[in-house]
């Protein structure tokens, strides 16, 4: 019998709901008797075995091998390898821990750099920087930055030349830091910046350290050396792939009541061409005639990503009906395979040059 590999996943929190959620909609359901149990599995990977921890653990668990993969913020895992985005591959080749999927479509949120509002003359990096001066010389003493995010905070500080001042990690909530006087400014995960805004904080406008959202990783080793680790990691991996692919999308099916099917083509042709011209991506196209159909009926079919928007799914009807199309049927799609997985294909590449 294979040996089981563990998946991390987050343990509380809304990254937690969210991330049970995602997996079930990649056919990959946690089964989970008891939410005080820290250990679960997956009816459909009997293999995998799920180990719930803090997000904040999971980036070490996946270096050390006790996890071969794992789902945290990227926020996290950044912080964790001591680098963001600004990173050449060639440092990432030689890390312990693989970025296999960077953006699972769910936790997005921003690390930015949030000073109080009564700082009416700051507004950039480049005035921070001049603030850091005016408070060595008239305070005698740096800024005070509160943050659960020391490394990559120096690191945003030094690349915009910003330096003597003082990083902290605090206790409790740091958008209280500034109305208490314990720090100056912050850095701080916000998803739309309203929590930041209630506490009398604003937004630098090139204030942007990192955007996260939730992420799946793995321990390079143990996929390069162990073949059934791989395995199972793949399957993970398509599942992911053709969910994210089908995310928002639907297909639409409609009927044409015509007995020549060159016109039908004809009518496809200019259905494409409207939608083409109002921006619209999505491509009709005549599918093979059913047996079973109706003399004199034809069908027509595309995918449109219905999710995004109401309104241009409705423009698309508009179209189909100015076109003589009846019927129109609008199916949700749940996975979408293409020719081969992404993120397969580029897990594969770079385990061969780790060889």
């Amino acid at each position: 019998m294979s040996e089981r590999i563990r998946l991390a996943l987050p343990g509380k929190g809304a990254l937690e709901a969210a991330t049970m959620n995602f997996l079930a909609e990649c056919g990959l359901k946690v089964r989970r008797s008891n939410p005080r149990q820290y250990l679960a599995s997956m009816k459909s990977l009997p293999d995998v075995e799920v180990v719930f921890q803090r997000a904040a653990d999971i980036p070490a668990l996946v270096q050390s091998g006790d996890a071969a993969l794992g789902i945290t913020g990227y926020d996290i895992l950044a912080e964790h390898r001591g680098y963001g985005d600004d990173v050449t591959d060639e440092v990432e080749e030689d890390e312990e821990v693989l970025v296999l999927v960077k953006d699972l479509g769910y936790g997005s949120c921003r690390l930015v750099v949030a000073v109080p509002e009564t700082w009416i003359d700051v507004s950039t990096c480049a005035d921070l920087w001049h603030l850091v001066g005016y408070y060595r010389q008239h305070k005698g003493r740096g800024l005070r930055i509160a943050t659960k995010y020391p490394v990559l905070t120096g690191q945003f500080l030094r690349r915009h030349n910003i330096t003597h001042c003082k990083i902290f990690s605090p206790h409790g909530a740091l958008e209280a830091a500034p109305l208490t006087d314990t720090a100056d400014l912050i850095v701080d995960l916000t998803e739309t910046g309203t929590t930041l805004r209630e506490n009398h904080l604003k937004l630098l406008e090139d204030g942007v350290v990192l955007r996260s959202q939730s992420c799946l990783i793995g321990n390079a080793r143990l996929l390069g050396q162990d073949a059934h680790a791989l395995k199972m990691t793949e399957i993970i991996l398509e599942m992911i792939d053709a969910r994210v692919q089908a995310r928002n999308r639907s297909l639409l099916t409609a009927y044409v009541s015509c007995n020549d099917q060159e016109l039908v083509q004809q009518t496809c042709a200019r259905i494409n061409q409207r939608l083409k011209a109002m921006g619209i991506s999505t491509e009709f196209r005549l599918m093979t005639p059913d047996d079973g159909a109706a003399p004199g009926s034809y069908t027509i079919s595309g995918v449109a990503r219905v999710g995004d928007s109401a309104p241009e799914l409705l423009e698309i009807i508009a179209v189909l009906r100015a076109a003589g199309a009846t019927h129109v049927h609008v199916t949700p799609i749940t996975y979408r395979f293409t020719e081969s997985s992404v993120s397969v294909r580029a897990l594969r590449e770079r385990l061969k040059r780790l060889r």
